[in-house]
């Protein structure tokens, strides 16, 4: 996965929490059970690039404390089938080398979807997205080895699997294997992201314990009258060319793309985008390439559809490309939010391989 989920939601998942849209998509009629966890890490980086390698032999251990809300209404089981939890994440890692990595404070947020919530013994998958804080960034004199990450302020992914185990009504403890990964979105240079996967073992207390109950399946096709839809979206962002130069080039592009429901949380994807990259046009300026800055793509791929929000994976290939400094294929990961049936705003990432070459926001319409 390394920088292919990547941070693609990055403020936006913050959304999974509002009280507005969200909490009406899963009004309670009970009590709320509300969930308070502590869990350790213990861990190690991944050298997806020679660049990093070097400092990539040590052991990231963390702490995190989690208070999390488990949806158990009507409209929770229709839509999903199960009782998802939401929450957010404040944690800390040290990356076991303070000299030229330092350590992270994380605050992140996530939706958990469980399996067999009615048994003592139970599984769960995660995905969060969030902002973390570096304190031991990339400088050209003082800490040039660090490549990963070059901004204090970047963004998370987590992706995780965990099993839980109900100790009693209201005691759990949760063992758990993490995929988390960190970096600016190509904002500025150097950033290569990294990638440290863990192994977690935590506890956490539930206040309003739930004993849930086992409902008929609602056919998944009438929550879709309008299977396929058809979406349009503007984008754009600024990035700098590499770490010499701190000024920022703008990037604009649209998409558009078809949508096909084929499932209670699954639709396939198909459609075009154009980008346009004012940092492209100064570099072949600059190399006196005749070449244009402009760049056409086909795209296929998945929307995982969680209510107003929906997690998108892309994968794309160039079938215009005047400028052959990058592979043919590439990968993208957005998160967007629908406050209005016909309208949605976003963010998504840009990846080729290990790489993420840029970090969109944008704004689109649904038909």
């Amino acid at each position: 996965m390394a920088a292919l989920f990547h941070k693609f939601c990055g403020l936006a998942g913050f959304l999974i929490l509002c009280n507005g849209p969200f909490s009406s998509l899963f009004a309670q009629t009970s009590p709320t059970p509300l969930a308070l966890g502590l869990r350790g890490h213990y861990g190690f980086i991944i050298p997806h690039t020679e660049a990093i390698r070097d400092v990539s032999f040590s052991h990231p251990r963390g702490l995190e404390l989690e208070v999390a809300w488990h949806l158990i209404g009507e409209k929770s089981w229709k839509n999903f089938a199960t009782y998802p939890r939401v929450g957010a994440v404040l944690g800390f890692v040290d990356f076991d080398n303070p000299s030229v990595l330092g350590q992270s404070f994380h605050l992140s947020a996530f939706f958990e979807p469980f399996v067999a919530v009615r048994q003592r013994f139970n599984f769960s998958f995660r995905m969060g997205a969030g902002l973390a804080y570096l304190n031991q960034v990339y400088d050209a004199k003082t800490n040039p080895r660090n490549q990963f990450y070059s901004t204090p302020l970047s963004f998370i992914l987590t992706a995780n699997l965990m099993l839980n185990y109900r100790l009693s009504p209201a005691l759990g403890l949760r063992l758990g294997g993490f995929y988390n990964h960190i970096s600016n979105g190509g904002i500025q240079q150097p950033n290569k992201g990294i990638n440290f996967p863990t192994l977690s073992l935590g506890l956490e207390y539930v206040w309003h314990p739930y004993d849930f109950n086992q409902k008929p399946k609602v056919d998944w096709r009438s929550l879709f009258p309008e299977r396929l839809r058809l979406k349009a979206a503007f984008f754009g962002t600024a990035k700098t060319l590499d770490e010499n130069n701190p000024k920022r080039y703008a990037l604009v592009g649209l998409t558009g793309y078809a949508s096909y429901v084929v499932g209670r949380l699954s639709a396939l994807t198909g459609g075009l985008e154009w980008v346009f990259d004012d940092g492209l046009r100064e570099r072949l300026q600059r190399a006196q390439d005749p070449a244009h800055p402009h760049r056409a793509s086909l795209l296929i791929g998945h929307e995982l559809l969680l209510g107003r929000f929906t997690f998108t994976q892309q994968w794309g290939m160039y079938i215009f490309r005047a400028y052959f400094g990058n592979p043919l294929f590439y990968q993208r990961y957005g998160l967007e939010f629908s406050p209005h049936r016909r309208f949605f705003v976003g963010v998504n990432l840009k990846a080729h391989a290990d790489v993420a070459e840029f970090l969109d926001f944008r704004v689109g319409m649904i038909w």
